[in-house]
């Protein structure tokens, strides 16, 4: 059933007001000295992580507060929404700046540096973020360059986030490794290591046929895959299996992002070959850096444990066994945005059949509020077989809540 993934907003945390900072120079932003450590002797810190449909949450101390952020290994840096900013005492003012974010858009903002960063026991100082606007409900994103001093383990199947020291991480049976580039960038030119303002972009290879790409494996983008037209155009015609006579709705950072969807013939990842891949194809910016690389999303990535080894340039992927329920789920037929109000409805899918159209808002399936429906009773709805009748209860307009049911169809 391919209904949205980003459904729920997360709920704000109050914090107290505290009075802001100044704003940093950028003198003072580039000669700040960034450390970073563990406790001695600890050969290990994990954290658990909160399963959404956002993707996982993570609580972090930042200046001794807790703050709730989004895992985002497609994000350069760590970001902050302006409101938890202020109730940080962090500056949100001064002059703003755009960087380019991995799903094509950009983000416009402010640089500045936090006292201490900590998750669990592993801490940062005078660690570099970027304020920005964020998707309602989301304070911040983690970004990798946070975690760049060491070796960090995502296991979705116990939810957690484990940091061993650099080049530390115990290998896995089963593991499959990828070579993964760590695109820096630092205003820290000819200064001492560790001061000025970091970034870090990821790539590892993707396959898709014969054509080999670079794409940035993303655990803060809820799509499986994302290709920009610019790299379809390349590959043989064949690339495609079939497209969908509709267009889905991505909500990122940057803002909504009107999308193609198709699927492919062949894709590989790590260990896994996979065909009939459900894909979006967006129109990248030119100069982007969604025009020349694809992104691999959370709903592919969750399926693996992944190790980022950033010291020896290494993803190493465990799967879960679980990745062939991607391409061998069935659909409703409808494409839904943040308010859970349909975007587009296949023609002559279960949900048209059923009379539903668009602008109508889905509020329960199978009894279930979607506002509230947890990950896993999601992913429940995304396992069940074509011919299986779901009930969809829904609003059009001011009318009162209506029921239909639909027949799910394979993708």
């Amino acid at each position: 059933m391919h209904l949205r993934c980003l459904a729920i907003i997360l709920s704000c945390f109050i914090l107290p007001l505290r009075g802001e900072e100044p704003p940093l120079s950028a003198e003072a932003l580039a000669g700040a000295l960034r450390t970073s450590g563990l406790p001695t002797g600890e050969e290990s810190v994990t954290v658990p992580l909160e399963s959404t449909f956002l993707g996982f949450i993570v609580e972090a101390q930042i200046n001794g507060q807790s703050v709730q952020l989004l895992l985002d290994s497609g994000a350069a840096c760590t970001l902050l929404s302006p409101e938890i900013a202020r109730q940080l005492g962090l500056q949100t003012n001064g002059p703003k700046e755009s960087a380019s974010s991995a799903d094509g858009g950009s983000v416009v903002g402010l640089r500045t540096l936090t006292k201490r960063f900590s998750l669990g026991s592993a801490w940062t100082e005078n660690e570099p973020v970027f304020i920005a606007e964020m998707i309602p409900g989301i304070q911040g994103l983690l970004g990798m360059a946070t975690l760049a001093d060491w070796d960090v383990r995502i296991d979705p199947s116990t939810r957690k986030l484990t940091l061993f020291p650099a080049g530390k991480a115990p290998s896995q049976e089963g593991e499959t490794v990828l070579p993964l580039t760590c695109q820096r960038k630092s205003t820290s030119a000819g200064m001492p290591k560790g001061q000025g303002f970091h970034m870090m972009n990821l790539t590892v290879p993707l396959h898709v046929g014969t054509h080999e790409l670079a794409a940035t494996p993303d655990t803060g983008h809820g799509t499986i895959l994302q290709l920009p037209s610019t790299l379809i155009e390349k590959m043989a015609p064949q690339a495609l299996k079939d497209a969908l006579p509709a267009l889905a709705t991505a909500v990122t950072l940057s803002g909504k992002t009107m999308s193609r969807e198709a699927k492919l013939r062949e894709v590989t990842f790590g260990p896994d070959t996979l065909h009939g891949l459900r894909t979006n194809i967006i129109d990248a910016p030119p100069g982007s850096n969604a025009e020349s690389k694809g992104l691999i999303g959370l709903n592919l990535l969750r399926h693996y444990v992944m190790t980022f080894r950033f010291s020896v340039g290494e993803l190493r992927l465990k799967p879960l066994g679980t990745v062939q329920e991607i391409t061998s789920a069935a659909t409703a037929g409808i494409y839904m945005d943040l308010e859970n109000k349909i975007l587009n409805v296949l023609p002559n899918g279960p949900a048209d059949k059923a009379g539903l159209r668009i602008g109508d808002e889905v509020l329960e399936i199978e009894g279930h509020p979607l506002k509230t429906m947890t990950p896993e009773k999601f992913a429940a709805f995304k396992r069940l077989p074509p011919g299986t009748a779901v009930k969809v209860r829904y609003r059009r307009g001011e009318l009162s809540p209506m029921e239909a049911t639909l027949v799910l169809m394979k993708e």
